[in-house]
């Protein structure tokens, strides 16, 4: 192994059951790129899953585990994992999901040979407590789709990506004020500076989906990271996508359910036919 690793993986943990934090480490022990080491910043409240934690870290020398005295919240303990981290490349990772074995090494050979390209993320097996496959979430594959999508929609999934520890040293990375959308608000930030995006068609991450529906301060939160990141670029479709978030955040929340299951069972047929 050289002195650097190529990749540093970003961890956050909250709170998680033993079984489900053993298993999404166990998918990031059985990667096939060896040459990575993983950040795990646990503020769990529960002292025994905190301990059960760090003892999952303790088994691989890659792993690190961070226990912060105070509270960081999700985008805080993110900065705090890429100050402490070395990899040329950062890949973001949940403690609840299961990584597929090629998926450090499919983005580093991407990255590799598309200089060009400062951020990478791909598709989503979406399962349920038991495991079962639930949907598949796809995204567009080429930075143009991905910058026009994004003005309506977040078109990177978040726990796939893996980018350039460059692109937050020259660009910034999460702001730690965002409570939620703090993946959105950095996309919009990076695309605005003139980052270059990119999806493999690759399932990378089996996501745990643990609800249908999305809490009132996310669409607000979302909402005020297009706000902020207004600019001239794809004006009318800026426009478009801050009105319809706002008409969204005053549907029922029982119509957002439905909307978002209609979604989803639209979703299980992708995945049933990718299946067979």
């Amino acid at each position: 192994m050289s002195a650097l690793p190529r990749v540093s993986v970003i961890v956050p943990v909250f709170n998680e059951p033993p079984e489900i934090v053993r298993a999404s480490l166990a998918s990031l022990r059985n990667q096939s790129l060896h040459n990575f080491e993983c950040i795990v910043v646990d503020e769990s409240t529960d002292a025994s899953r905190a301990r059960e934690c760090e003892a999952q870290c303790g088994v691989d020398p890659r792993f690190h585990y961070i226990h912060p005295t105070g509270r960081l919240g999700l985008p805080g303990s993110l900065n705090l994992a890429i100050d402490r981290s070395s990899g040329e490349y950062i890949a973001r990772f949940d403690s609840d999901d299961i990584c597929m074995p090629e998926r450090l090494a499919r983005q580093v050979a991407f990255l590799d040979s598309h200089p060009e390209i400062a951020i990478v993320g791909g598709a989503l097996e979406v399962i349920d407590d038991d495991d079962r496959t639930t949907a598949l979430r796809t995204y567009p594959l080429e930075h143009e789709a991905i910058d026009r999508g994004m003005q309506s929609t977040n078109t990177m999934a978040h726990p796939t990506v893996m980018y350039r520890r460059t692109a937050t040293i020259a660009h910034g990375a999460y702001d730690a004020s965002y409570r939620y959308s703090e993946d959105l608000d950095l996309w919009l930030r990076w695309l605005n500076a003139g980052l270059r995006f990119a999806n493999l068609p690759d399932v990378l991450v089996r996501y745990r989906q643990k609800s249908t529906s999305r809490q009132t301060l996310h669409w607000k939160y979302n909402l005020r990271a297009r706000v902020r990141n207004f600019s001239a670029r794809h004006f009318a479709r800026r426009c478009a996508g801050i009105a319809a978030i706002g008409i969204w955040m005053v549907l029922p929340q029982r119509v957002q359910v439905f909307v978002f299951r209609l979604l989803m069972l639209r979703g299980a047929g992708a995945a049933q036919q990718r299946a067979q």
